[in-house]
């Protein structure tokens, strides 16, 4: 459903600047147009949250490729998640990703960890991963092509794919990335829950704008 609510909430915006110093046509333009931008993701993220996930490649160890259908298996849910050692986020999220993974591993779901910085390494994820005593496999998104058909821009980003190839939810782990003893909602656990019960996960709006840009 397109969220018209989300154009709605930045009207008085719109008015107050237009209204105010409507002579300044520039600056009105400049404003309008980052809203107007705001508006389209919001759209696309809503848009990206019920479609079916495309046939697309990653890589192994190898730069064999390796097809996504091939990864789910069994499993009733697949999360990817698009993340980077050399991410400051990133690495401030390791522990909850292993927190989602152990919570709900033995619950039909696989998890898959994707890379692909430029700056980045498969073996660095590793060793991390390794670190945390986490076994995960780790792919490689060769010039983030995959992220791209997806609409992500940023890590760590999650896609939480379930049912008929449904990508359930796209978008952040939780609602505070500074300090994980001040997170309200976990946007990752609560989407996994709900595709295993083959509910209509709940949609954030905001849940795409967080992290640092791939590169």
């Amino acid at each position: 459903m397109i969220r018209i609510y989300g154009f709605m909430a930045l009207r008085p915006w719109f008015e107050c600047v237009g209204g105010s110093n409507r002579k300044d046509t520039g600056h009105f333009k400049l404003i309008m147009g980052v809203a107007c931008a705001l508006f389209v993701s919001m759209l696309s993220l809503s848009a990206a949250s019920s479609a079916t996930l495309p046939e697309m490649m990653l890589a192994g160890d190898k730069q064999e490729p390796i097809a996504i259908s091939s990864l789910k298996g069994d499993s009733e849910v697949l999360v990817l998640v698009f993340a980077a050692s050399t991410c400051p986020i990133t690495t401030l999220y390791w522990q909850r990703i292993k927190g989602a993974w152990y919570n709900y591993r033995d619950q039909g779901t696989r998890m898959v960890i994707v890379g692909g910085n430029s700056d980045d390494q498969p073996d660095a994820i590793r060793a991390k991963l390794k670190d945390l005593d986490l076994d995960l496999p780790v792919l490689w998104d060769n010039k983030h092509l995959v992220a791209k058909k997806l609409g992500l821009e940023h890590t760590p980003t999650v896609v939480v794919i379930g049912r008929d190839w449904q990508i359930c939810y796209r978008g952040r782990i939780d609602d505070f990335w500074r300090d994980e003893s001040r997170v309200k909602r976990r946007y990752l656990d609560e989407a996994i829950s709900e595709a295993l019960a083959g509910r209509k996960v709940t949609d954030h709006a905001d849940a795409a704008f967080m992290g640092s840009f791939m590169r």
